[in-house]
């Protein structure tokens, strides 16, 4: 017998979601920009960013199982629609930016790694139509897509670190602080929001969760395994290919999967990370899509917000064609994420300060 679904996520397909759009972060630039930073001690980044996001995120957490109530509607009734509006027109400035850059990370790894003689445009546009058909069939079909192909990217994982285990050297990641304990301190605060504005944005989707357990189960879970992930590809990557050597590798992952050999089956082996890896970065920006289009809904008060998915994508695809090189698109990235720490870290603290400042006041 079909049972009737409610629309909302389980604990299962969010933390699958979380997961997808945290975790595959270990296969764009991410690492490039934490390895610029930190050197040889670039995999001990990944430990301050997700420490330093512990804060605001806990401090979401108590607000959100205090109210029940999505980001928004919290803003809202905590701060005044004036100021509720100000912190949409934030978020979705920066849901549209990220979206955007990332968008067009994704292309150049396509090309540069597997497809050199395709267009931007063509890769875009192949690329964003698949998203867009994701994202269009709701929330809950991309919660069941998340969870189809986490455990394959989770297995597949694991895989790759056992395939290349052989060839790492442990060596290279000494001396174990890098360039000072202060530098990958500051490093890990200043691109925090790689892992916590991610975490942050998925609040304004907690209404569509089941249960609060669900919703707390899912993404501490998920915060905690994508970390995790990030911190062990990037040791690898360091004593796979060493420092300095490692910094002029624009996509460590793409070739670490390119070393993976299981006997003859090398070529056949990269193959599979690479369709793992495009299902993983469809599901993760058609729940990007879905969110820009909820977010400039809320923004313009327009509950049928479904129907901005295809102009949004539109505009995306325009957008992403802007930059003219690798460098102009990684440059931005860096800038995007340290304007994004400020802002995902200040919002929990401030929202929760004026949540307890009006509970004294009534008291």
């Amino acid at each position: 017998m079909i049972k009737a679904t409610d629309g909302k996520l389980g604990t299962r397909e969010l933390f699958s979601i979380i997961f997808l759009m945290l975790a595959i972060k270990v296969t764009d630039t991410t690492p490039s920009i934490f390895l610029n930073t930190g050197i040889n001690a670039g995999w001990m980044l990944p430990i301050f960013s997700f420490l330093f996001f512990l804060i605001p995120f806990l401090l979401l957490l108590g607000l959100f199982r205090k109210h029940q109530v999505g980001l928004i509607e919290m803003a809202n009734k905590l701060t005044g629609k004036f100021f509720g509006g100000v912190i949409t027109f934030i978020f979705i400035s920066l849901s549209m930016a990220t979206t955007v850059i990332n968008t067009r990370s994704y292309a150049d790894i396509v090309i540069t790694m597997y497809y050199p003689h395709t267009s931007v445009f063509m890769i875009l546009l192949v690329a964003m139509a698949t998203c867009l058909l994701v994202a269009i069939r709701g929330l809950e079909t991309i919660g069941s897509t998340a969870w189809l192909i986490t455990p394959a990217i989770l297995v597949s994982a694991v895989l790759l670190i056992i395939f290349v285990t052989k060839d790492l050297e442990p060596g290279f990641i000494f001396p174990i602080a890098g360039p000072g304990m202060w530098d990958l301190i500051k490093g890990g605060i200043s691109y925090s929001s790689f892992l916590g504005g991610d975490i942050i944005i998925l609040f304004l989707l907690a209404p569509f969760v089941r249960t609060y357990k669900s919703f707390q189960k899912a993404s501490i879970w998920s915060f905690s395994v994508s970390s995790a992930k990030m911190v062990i590809f990037m040791a690898a990557f360091i004593m796979m290919f060493d420092y300095p050597s490692v910094e002029s590798i624009a996509y460590p992952y793409h070739h670490l999967t390119r070393l993976a050999a299981v006997g003859a089956l090398s070529n056949h082996v990269e193959a599979i990370f690479l369709g793992l890896w495009f299902m993983g970065a469809a599901v993760r920006f058609a729940i990007y899509i879905y969110i820009c289009a909820f977010l400039l809904g809320k923004l313009i008060r327009f509950n049928e917000f479904e129907r901005l998915l295809l102009p949004l994508t539109g505009l995306i695809i325009l957008l992403a064609l802007m930059p003219d090189n690798y460098f102009q698109g990684f440059e931005a990235r860096k800038l995007l994420l340290k304007i994004g720490s400020g802002f995902f870290f200040s919002l929990p603290v401030l929202l929760w300060g004026i949540d307890r400042f009006k509970g004294r006041k009534k008291k």
